[in-house]
C-alpha cells in the first residue's frame, strides 16, 4: 500500500479513499512561475501539492495585480472549480519551486461526488480558503504595509515550512498591491531590527516570534484556520 503523499488533505483521507485518489494522479515537478490555471479560465487540472506554494493573484483590467490567497502542501489548486461553473477570477503560479500531484478536473469532480468523505476535506479546505480570502481582502484595505509584509511573509513561511525564501522586492510589491519603494523601506526596517534578512533576492526570518509581533491581527485568524484543517472527524 502506497505510504503519504506529503500532501496534508490527501493524507487525511482514510487509505482506501487516498490511493483511489491517487490512482487518478501524476507527479509533477512545479518549478518557480509556473502557471496552474490562468485568470477566468476553468483549468483542465488541479493539483494537490506536496512540496512548494502557488499563489493566486487578481489582475485588474486597468492594471496593478494583488494577491488573494496562497496554497502550500496543506490543500489543492483548483478545488473551487468543483463547486460550480463560474471560471476562476484569480490567476495562479508556482511561488516557491515544489511538487504535486496532478489530476484531471473532470476525474476528481466524479470521485468528489461520490464520496462525501473526499467532499468534506475538499470543502473544509475551501473554507479555510475563504476565511484567509476574506482576511487578506480586509487587511490590503486596512492595514499598514509593515503589518501586512510581516503577514504575508509569516504565512509563506507556514505553508513552505521553509524560513529561507527566495523573493524580490518587486515581486513581494505585486503581491501585496504596492509600490517597490514601499517594500524597500519596510523589509530595511525590518531588518535593522533583526526580524528579517534580506539579501540578493533572499528573505530569512530570523526571529519567527518577534515579526508575529510585528505583524497584523489577520496573521493569527489566518494562521488558526490553517492550523484547525483536518481534524480527525467524530464519529
Amino acid at each position: 500500500m502506497p505510504g503519504p503523499t506529503g500532501n496534508l488533505l490527501l493524507d487525511a483521507l482514510s487509505p482506501e479513499l487516498r490511493d483511489a485518489t491517487v490512482a487518478l494522479c501524476r507527479a509533477v515537478d512545479l518549478p518557480g512561475r509556473t502557471l496552474l490555471h490562468e485568470q477566468g479560465e476553468t483549468p483542465a487540472h488541479v493539483y494537490f501539492l506536496c512540496t512548494g506554494v502557488a499563489s493566486l493573484v487578481v489582475t485588474m483590467a486597468a492594471g496593478g495585480s494583488a494577491e488573494v490567497g496562497l496554497t502550500g502542501h496543506e490543500g489543492v489548486v483548483g478545488a473551487m472549480q468543483l463547486l460550480g461553473p463560474t471560471p476562476t477570477p484569480s490567476q495562479s503560479f508556482i511561488l516557491m519551486p515544489g511538487s504535486a500531484l496532478r489530476v484531471r478536473l473532470d476525474d476528481l469532480r466524479g470521485l468528489f461526488l461520490t464520496s462525501s468523505e473526499l467532499r468534506g476535506r475538499i470543502l473544509e479546505f475551501v473554507q479555510q480558503q475563504t476565511i484567509t480570502l476574506e482576511q487578506i481582502a480586509a487587511c490590503n484595505k486596512l492595514h499598514e504595509a509593515e503589518h501586512r509584509l510581516a503577514r504575508w511573509l509569516l504565512m509563506c513561511r507556514d505553508r513552505s515550512e521553509q524560513d529561507t525564501m527566495t523573493l524580490t522586492q518587486e515581486f513581494m510589491a505585486d503581491m501585496l498591491g504596492t509600490r517597490r519603494t514601499t517594500v524597500t523601506m519596510v523589509a530595511s526596517s525590518l531588518q535593522a531590527r533583526g526580524m528579517i534578512s534580506y539579501r540578493r533576492g533572499k528573505v530569512t526570518i530570523l526571529s519567527h516570534t518577534e515579526l508575529a509581533k510585528a505583524a497584523c491581527p489577520c496573521y493569527r485568524i489566518c494562521h488558526t484556520a490553517l492550523r484547525n484543517l483536518y481534524r480527525p472527524v467524530a464519529n
